[in-house]
């Protein structure tokens, strides 16, 4: 009677899409191994998705870490209509970037492999850093900045910088409260905007002001 309840019982339905299994697979295997030694062929056994479709997905390592930071994205903006943003623009932005922290939560030791290993790969680095670009630029508008323009692209460069730089603090930041990583990104929000106040008037506000 028990074994034909345990032939009759249903598999738990897994309903994540194609690119999260593969994206959950690579960073359990880059948890354990160098992120160098992993091979799509390994990402998507352990995914238990067929190579093929691998391939038509996200057929290289590059992909699997570009849409992985699609996937924050997803999640930390998908988020703003519950729970909106307020205060000042550093606020706003401090805020935003902590949320991406957040979203990387339990990810860290395979995260640190894939910073290790970003050196081995400087052009796959550019392109990475192209597509945080971008996530840098929706935080920009999120905040109701604009990423338009040159001044808008180096905003852009700047933002990256700050996250950058409490990325590696987040690393090794063992605090659950992640006092190291706030004081970092706190820090280096509050540098850029004692810059930005300094900055001289454009021809715009020139304009504005006669």
């Amino acid at each position: 009677m028990a074994a034909a309840k345990t032939k009759t019982r249903r598999r738990k339905t897994d309903d994540r899409s194609l690119d999260d299994k593969l994206i959950d697979a690579a960073l359990e295997l880059a948890a354990e191994a160098p992120w160098h030694t992993l091979s799509l062929p390994m990402i998507a056994e352990h995914a238990g998705v067929s190579l093929g479709q691998a391939l038509l997905s996200l057929p290289s390592r590059g992909h699997i870490q570009r849409a992985m930071i699609g996937r924050i994205d997803a999640q930390v903006f998908g988020g703003l209509d519950d729970d909106p943003l307020d205060g000042t623009t550093k606020d706003k932005l401090f805020d935003i970037l902590m949320r991406r922290f957040d979203a990387m939560e339990g990810h860290r030791d395979a995260l640190r492999a894939m910073s290790r290993d970003a050196r081995r790969d400087p052009l796959g680095t550019a392109c990475l850093g192209t597509r945080l670009l971008k996530s840098m630029a929706l935080s920009l508008q999120a905040t109701g900045v604009s990423p338009e323009g040159c001044m808008g692209v180096l905003k852009s460069k700047a933002l990256m910088a700050i996250h950058l730089n409490a990325f590696r603090v987040w690393l090794a930041d063992e605090d659950p409260g992640l006092a190291a990583t706030m004081a970092a990104l706190d820090k280096s929000l509050a540098h850029a905007e004692k810059i930005a106040s300094r900055r001289p008037a454009s021809e715009e506000d020139e304009l504005k002001t006669a």
